[in-house]
């Protein structure tokens, strides 16, 4: 299993996690890499970003990712 098969499968069996525990749960360095890798092929991935405090109170940019909701109708230019 590749780190972009790891990331898909953390992300569909967690939802929306952030870059940080995406790193520390799969282990893969870089993520955000890997994540621009797998948009660029074309993956449903959806990425946020967000303040949140930090242990000392300040507010920092967190970034999330998670995959996009697939919609259930089917391409209406697909050939049955």
């Amino acid at each position: 299993m590749n780190q972009h098969d790891i990331l898909l499968a953390y992300l569909r069996q967690h939802g929306r996690t952030s870059c940080a525990d995406l790193e520390r749960h799969c282990d893969v360095r870089s993520v955000t890499t890997r994540m621009s890798e797998l948009i660029r092929k074309g993956e449903p991935i959806e990425k946020s970003k967000v303040l949140e405090p930090d242990s000392r109170g300040k507010f920092r940019h967190v970034t999330y990712y998670a995959l996009a909701a697939v919609s259930s109708q089917r391409d209406l230019f697909q050939v049955p």
